[in-house]
């Protein structure tokens, strides 16, 4: 029974398995899908990978989470930057909590940066909007299949920003980008279908989806912020995790980083039915350098 610090699983026994060692085997499987081949050189600083549940969006988190096996243990924090799903919010959030617990135990919070972002104009400590976010979770058995001691994280929930907001927030976070922590987006990319009030077109979905996303994709490879922001204003595009990715485009990097994206799927790939499909796409950013300080 997690103490009352600790935020519970939301998402054990629907999203991911319930039972620990059906998790843990999952979450194995699902890593062990990723190429190491296609981790870009240099050191890893910023992981994108998408949040549905596993049976959809595993396996593209598996093969971006993977290719960091062997450096995830020499961060000394994980930024998780998400979507707010299910709280209306003005400024970035972080909660209170020092710990979230999945059936794999528990992955603690760094309380001292949690504190130190809080006190900035550009967030706010709301701890209830995290209560039910998946966005957060979803990541977290990945990361314990990864290590059996993971790095503390800091869950972020990222709203709509004006240009203001971000910069200040960018300025919060420009301590952290010394190679020292990884920034994980948890982000899908286009919600298609009536149910997402986003149904741009009805002809060649396949074909016009992949398009729309390459758009994104290509602002991403590009490490190009406002291109970002300026496709989804023109396009409407209904990537949640839109504002969190350009956020951390944003943030001042001692040098220029190199984004590569390893992979890509949507969810009507498994069953060919277009009338309804989220896309998921991972992406690796690094510095220039050796892969581990």
């Amino acid at each position: 029974m997690p103490s009352a610090n600790v935020r519970p699983s939301a998402l054990a026994g629907s999203w991911y398995p319930g039972g620990a060692r059906e998790l843990r085997d999952l979450a194995t499987r699902l890593l062990a899908a990723a190429a190491k081949d296609r981790l870009p050189p240099g050191r890893p600083v910023v992981l994108m990978v998408p949040h549905a549940g596993y049976a959809y969006s595993g396996p593209v988190a598996g093969r971006g989470w993977g290719l960091l096996r062997d450096v995830v243990g020499s961060y000394r924090r994980i930024v998780i930057l998400a979507p707010n799903h299910h709280a209306a919010l003005a400024r970035i959030s972080t909660p209170r909590w020092d710990a979230y617990a999945t059936p794999l135990g528990e992955v603690p919070l760094d309380r001292a940066a949690c504190a130190h972002v809080a006190h900035n104009a550009s967030f706010t400590e709301d701890t209830h909007a995290h209560l039910r976010e998946h966005a957060e979770e979803i990541q977290l058995p990945l990361l314990q299949a990864l290590t059996d001691d993971p790095p503390p994280i800091v869950p972020l929930l990222v709203p709509r920003l004006s240009r203001a907001l971000r910069y200040v927030a960018a300025e919060a976070l420009a301590p952290w980008c010394d190679g020292s922590t990884l920034f994980v987006v948890s982000t899908d990319l286009t919600h298609y279908g009536a149910v997402y009030g986003y149904v741009p077109f009805r002809d060649r979905v396949p074909e016009r989806l992949r398009e729309l996303d390459q758009g994104i994709l290509d602002a991403v490879r590009a490490w190009d912020a406002e291109a970002l922001l300026d496709y989804g204003r023109r396009t409407g595009v209904t990537m949640c995790g839109l504002e969190a990715a350009a956020l951390v485009m944003s943030l001042p990097w001692p040098q220029r980083l190199r984004a590569d994206v390893v992979d890509y799927a949507r969810s009507a790939d498994r069953d060919g039915d277009f009338t309804l499909s989220v896309s998921y796409a991972a992406a690796v950013a690094c510095l220039p350098g050796p892969a581990a300080p």
